[in-house]
């Protein structure tokens, strides 16, 4: 197992999760129910981590979260590679069939 990412925001580590399970790689969250104490223990020892499961598939993981990351222009639009969707640059998978943004 390897961790991949660490965010006080519970819903950044979900949405990643979710890019990640889109592309095949099994993940968790760990301290996914601590985060909601932060406060009353170090945040550090609370913070939500992302953890893959298979090693083999870090360098795939790490390079979807860079993609993830990496800013995109205001108003570009991308269309989906499955159903041919037209959608809006802040959309990072298919609201019509759920395929991820390549």
């Amino acid at each position: 197992m390897k961790l991949i990412f660490t965010s006080a925001d519970l819903v950044t580590v979900s949405e990643l999760k979710d890019m990640l399970n889109s592309a095949g790689i099994a993940c968790f969250i760990n301290n996914e129910v601590s985060s909601t104490l932060s406060g009353g223990i170090p945040q550090g020892e609370c913070m939500p981590e992302l953890w893959i499961e298979d090693d083999s598939r870090e360098t795939e993981a790490v390079q979807i979260k860079k993609d993830w990351l990496a800013p995109r222009a205001a108003g570009t639009t991308w269309t989906c590679p499955k159903c041919g969707e037209q959608l809006e640059s802040q959309f990072t998978s298919c609201w019509k069939c759920g395929t991820a943004r390549a």
